[in-house]
C-alpha cells in the first residue's frame, strides 16, 4: 500500500473508530444500555528480578518480565442497544501505568463496534484471540493469543457462530475479515496485516463438529535496503492485497519482488487447518480439538502434519465445584516442512527472511508465548528476532469454584526446548537436536476472593514458579491485587 494511501487509511480507522463510539455514547434511541468499570491495581515481585513465565506470558503485554512490576488498571466498557433497528452499539477501554523497570502507559484497548443482527464491524484496538482453543485456560494459540497487546485494525466478521439458513438449525458458520496496521518500528516499516478465517459447525443435540481455517499475513511497507541499495516499497497495491486475500505468489515482473514472494506468497503467513469435536454427557461436556500449522504453500499439503497442537477439555455443568475445568494441551513444532534427512525446524517458525521483525508485536510473539522473541540460554536465533521456536510441550489447565466467593486458576507447563535450525549448524558441525534439549518447568496458581460482592470489591493473588535451563535461572515470584469493579444498566 503506498504511503498516501496507507495514512489516508489509518485516518480513516481513526475516524472510524471516533465515529462508532460517538454512536455508543450518544444513540438516543436506545432500549438498553450497559456501563461496566473499574479500577485495579497489582504488584509483581520475583526472588531473581526476572518475573517467572506465566506472570508475563498471554498478559495482554502490560508485564515487564525483567522487573519488579506495580500496576493500574482502569477499564471501562459500554452498549446500548436498539431493539427496534436490532442495532447495537458498543465500545472499550482498557489503560494501564506501569511502574517497573520500563515505565509506560499502555492502552490495551481503545475500540468502538456496531452490530447489526449478526454482523458486527469493530474499528480500533481490542482483544481477538484466534482459533478454536479453550482459550480461558490454553498455553496459547499457534495463531493469536491474548500475548502481546492488539494491533489496530478494522474487522468486520459474525457474532460467534449464526445459523445458516435452510439447515434447520444444524449448519452454523463463524467468518471474519480484517485489516490492521503495525504501528511500532520494525526491520520493514508500516507493514499491515491481514486476517481472515471461516467456520463451519454441525450442530446435535448429544454432539457438535467444528471445521475450518484461518490466515493472517504481515504485508507489504518499507523495506531498509541491502548493501549501497535504497529503501523500497514491497508490493502493496490493491491488486497485490488480493494475492494476500487469496494465498497467491507475487508476479515475476512486479517491481522489488522478494524472490521468496514469487516462489511462495505474498507476504508473510501464518495459518492453520483446524477442527474440534464437543460431546455433551449427562453432567460435563468433553471437547477435542486440533490445530495443524502451516506457515507457507508445502505445509499446506501436509509436509508436516503432526506440528501444531492437541487439546482436550472436560467441562462441568455444574459452575460450583472445586474444579469446574480442566484441560490438556499438546504442541509439537519440531519438524517444520523438513525431509526426514533435514535437520528438523527448516522452516523457522515466526521467522521471516523478508519481514525480519517476525510474527510478533511490542517485542512479543502474537501467537504461542512458550515461541520466544529474544535470545535465552545459548540459543540466539542468528540474526532472527525469534530465538527458541522448535519445542515439544505439554500444559494442563484447572479452574473451580470451591467457595462461593472463591475461584482459581492454574497452570502447569513441561516443555523440551531446542532453539531453531541455526543452532543445529550445516556440515560436520552438525549439531544433533538431542543435544541441544532444554527442559523447562512453569507453574501458576491465581485465587480470586470477593471480599464485598455488592460493593464489587474483590482480592487477588497469584503464585508462580520456573525449574529448569531455559532460563538463566529458577524463578519464583508473587502478585497480590485489588480490584473494583461497577455496572449499572
Amino acid at each position: 500500500m503506498i504511503p498516501g494511501i496507507r495514512n489516508l487509511c489509518c485516518r480513516v480507522v481513526r475516524l472510524g473508530t471516533l465515529i462508532l463510539l460517538t454512536l455508543v455514547f450518544y444513540e438516543a434511541k436506545a432500549q438498553y444500555q450497559q456501563i461496566q468499570y473499574g479500577l485495579e491495581s497489582s504488584v509483581y515481585a520475583a526472588d531473581a528480578g526476572s518475573l517467572p513465565f506465566w506472570f508475563y506470558s498471554n498478559a495482554n503485554g502490560i508485564i515487564d518480565p525483567s522487573s519488579t512490576n506495580f500496576t493500574n488498571h482502569f477499564f471501562g466498557t459500554f452498549t446500548r442497544h436498539d431493539s427496534t433497528r436490532s442495532v447495537q452499539f458498543s465500545g472499550g477501554i482498557d489503560a494501564h501505568a506501569r511502574l517497573s523497570g520500563d515505565n509506560t502507559i499502555v492502552f490495551s484497548q481503545l475500540y468502538g463496534q456496531l452490530q447489526y443482527h449478526g454482523i458486527r464491524l469493530t474499528a480500533g484496538r481490542f482483544y481477538d484471540p484466534m482459533g478454536l482453543n479453550e482459550h480461558d485456560l490454553s498455553m496459547g494459540s499457534l495463531l493469536v493469543s491474548r500475548n502481546t497487546v492488539p494491533v489496530p485494525k478494522v474487522q468486520l466478521g459474525t457474532d460467534g457462530f449464526v445459523l445458516l439458513p435452510g439447515t434447520n438449525g444444524q449448519l452454523l458458520a463463524r467468518g471474519m475479515v480484517s485489516h490492521g496496521w503495525f504501528t511500532e518500528k520494525r526491520y520493514i516499516d508500516n507493514p499491515n496485516l491481514h486476517q481472515k478465517y471461516l467456520y463451519v459447525r454441525y450442530q446435535h443435540d448429544r454432539f457438535d463438529f467444528t471445521v475450518g481455517a484461518a490466515h493472517n499475513a504481515v504485508w507489504g511497507g518499507t523495506h531498509p535496503g541491502v548493501g549501497e541499495q535504497s529503501p523500497y516499497q514491497l508490493p502493496s497495491s490493491f491488486s497485490d492485497y488480493l494475492k494476500v486475500v487469496l494465498g497467491q505468489s507475487a508476479s515475476e515482473d512486479s517491481d522489488n519482488v522478494p524472490d521468496n514472494e514469487i516462489t511462495n506468497t505474498v507476504g508473510n503467513s501464518v495459518a492453520a487447518y483446524e477442527g474440534k469435536l464437543g460431546i455433551n454427557f449427562e453432567h460435563f461436556r468433553f471437547k477435542v480439538y486440533r490445530l495443524f500449522y502451516l506457515e507457507d504453500k508445502v505445509a499446506l499439503r501436509f509436509r508436516s502434519p503432526w506440528d501444531g497442537m492437541w487439546g482436550t477439555a472436560i467441562e462441568l455443568d455444574n459452575s460450583n465445584g472445586f474444579v469446574t475445568k480442566i484441560l490438556w494441551e499438546h504442541m509439537n513444532t519440531k519438524r517444520q516442512n523438513a525431509w526426514i534427512d533435514d535437520p528438523y525446524g527448516r522452516t523457522n517458525y515466526y521467522n521471516n527472511g523478508v519481514y525480519r521483525s517476525g510474527w510478533a508485536y511490542q517485542g512479543k510473539v502474537l501467537g504461542n508465548p512458550l515461541i520466544i522473541n529474544r535470545p535465552v540460554s545459548g540459543f540466539d536465533g542468528g540474526h532472527y528476532p525469534i530465538s527458541n521456536n522448535i519445542i515439544v510441550a505439554h500444559h494442563i489447565g484447572i479452574k473451580g469454584k470451591p467457595l462461593d466467593r472463591l475461584t482459581y486458576k492454574a497452570f502447569f507447563t513441561y516443555s523440551r526446548n531446542y532453539g531453531t535450525s541455526v543452532d543445529q549448524g550445516e556440515g560436520p558441525d552438525y549439531i544433533p537436536l538431542d543435544d541441544l534439549r532444554t527442559d523447562e518447568f512453569s507453574s501458576y496458581l491465581k485465587v480470586n476472593y470477593n471480599i464485598a460482592p455488592d460493593y464489587g470489591l474483590s482480592l487477588n493473588s497469584s503464585l508462580a514458579y520456573d525449574v529448569g535451563n531455559l532460563y538463566a535461572d529458577n524463578r519464583f515470584g508473587f502478585q497480590i491485587g485489588i480490584r473494583w469493579e461497577q455496572r449499572s444498566n
